[in-house]
């Protein structure tokens, strides 16, 4: 969220209706952002609205909204109504200096015949196992508690109604014990009582509370993702096809970890790095702590998403299996990347930012798209890597440190420009069948 506006955080619903009345208010929010409240018959007898009830107004809203949190973000950055420079946002002292690129050397070509060697099939042993034993493998005798009564068996138990509890939501977990038809949950009740559950939610520790690493805002399950990293790697299969992604879990309540990206399906929750093969395995996760990252001082210079990916880079190469490929997206990519992984016989590729590009050859997003669809143009940066750009529903660009642009070949795709229901004949490059249609 922006800093911009003289408004005070955090702020509830009620504070900010309260500001709005005010008759010095000079400049009001752009936009507004409303949280979901916490729990809104956690805390309250009941949910009515506020106010005269015989005088209906917006402001009536129930009290649990109204202490929900808000961000706001005003139209202009009115640095002369802070009550203090104490309140002021750092942005508003900061220089933002822009990043300088690195000048390429290009030349209309394609890039020559690797020296990658090609991947050779490892067997692996199938699965199959039972879901129950394969869980099992990932959660198992080495993930032991401090002496207590609770047995191995309860703890499944406990871990299977989290489980269960993720996609048949109730406001409560406690509701699943209810006498009620629409919330008692027999497989629940049957398998833990509600006492057991409860004293195990109460009790259970992922690290020691004395000895939390302050800096990292994950440190309470520091060691779970840890031992499940060591598993997920331990069992992977063997595969040539790496992805690498953020991922979001939603959430709406309080943590320092949380994150806000606009124009994502989950806007708001804990932000993730995934490693992960074809078919969804995971290989490798682990929390994205916003500014608060500490990037590897070997990786720092090649910037965030840069060293996302060669931290991965490093656990692969751990796996003792050669020329693996990996696939990112525009967020990762970068010229200096793939030319980094090419040193390590990694092969790479992933869609590119223009801007990633400085001084190149090829034509700008803006013209490329009013040419027909179909049309590509390809360049060869400092003889390593190759990029496309072509036009089809968007301009797209991609890079390869190991794909060729040829040879192209002719595709049929749904032209959404004709005036009936028609296909359209493009040619597609070499380095754009890396990429998933």
């Amino acid at each position: 969220m922006s800093d911009k506006g003289y408004w005070k955080r955090p702020l509830t619903l009620a504070q900010l209706l309260e500001e709005l009345e005010k008759d010095d208010v000079v400049d009001f929010p752009e936009q507004i952002l409303i949280f979901p409240p916490e729990n809104a018959n956690d805390d309250c007898d009941t949910d009515e609205d506020s106010g005269d009830e015989d005088l209906v107004v917006p402001d009536n809203l129930p009290g649990a909204q109204l202490s929900a949190e808000v961000e706001v973000q005003s139209s202009e950055n009115n640095s002369q109504d802070w009550d203090s420079d104490d309140n002021k946002p750092l942005s508003t002292f900061v220089e933002r200096r822009p990043k300088v690129l690195k000048n390429f050397e290009y030349e209309s070509s394609d890039l020559e015949i690797t020296t990658f060697s090609d991947w050779k099939d490892v067997s692996s042993v199938q699965n199959n196992l039972s879901p129950a034993a394969t869980f099992k493998l990932f959660f198992d005798q080495e993930q032991k508690n401090r002496a207590g009564d609770i047995a191995a068996d309860e703890l499944l138990c406990f871990i299977g109604v989290l489980l269960l509890s993720g996609y048949v939501p109730l406001p409560r977990k406690k509701m699943f014990w209810q006498n009620r038809d629409d919330t008692n949950n027999k497989l629940v009740c049957e398998a833990i009582s509600r006492d057991r559950f409860q004293y195990i939610m109460s009790n259970l520790h992922c690290n020691d509370n004395t000895k939390l690493n302050k800096a990292d805002k994950y440190s309470k399950l520091r060691p779970l993702f840890d031992i499940l990293n060591k598993k997920f790697f331990e069992y992977a299969p063997a595969e040539e096809n790496h992805s690498i992604d953020e991922s979001m879990i939603p959430y709406f309540g309080r943590h320092s970890g949380k994150q806000f990206i606009r124009g994502k399906p989950i806007r708001w929750g804990y932000k993730f790095w995934i490693g992960a093969l074809r078919l969804g395995y995971i290989v490798y996760f682990d929390p994205y702590q916003g500014s608060s990252t500490t990037l590897p001082e070997k990786y720092k210079h090649m910037g965030l998403g840069a060293s996302v990916v060669l931290q991965y880079a490093d656990i692969l190469d751990t796996m003792h299996y050669d020329f693996f490929h990996l696939y990112f997206d525009n967020f990762f990519t970068s010229i200096s990347l793939l030319k980094e992984l090419k040193l390590r016989n990694i092969k790479a590729t992933g869609t590119l930012r223009e801007n990633r590009l400085p001084h190149s050859p090829l034509s700008k997003a803006a013209t490329l798209k009013k040419k027909e669809r179909g049309v590509f143009e390809y360049v060869l940066a400092d003889k390593e890597v190759v990029v496309a750009k072509w036009n089809d529903n968007s301009v797209v660009s991609v890079a390869s440190n190991a794909l060729q642009i040829f040879p192209v070949w002719i595709d049929k795709l749904y032209n959404k420009k004709a005036t009936t229901a028609t296909t359209a004949t493009a040619v597609r490059a070499g380095a754009g069948a890396a990429v998933s249609y």
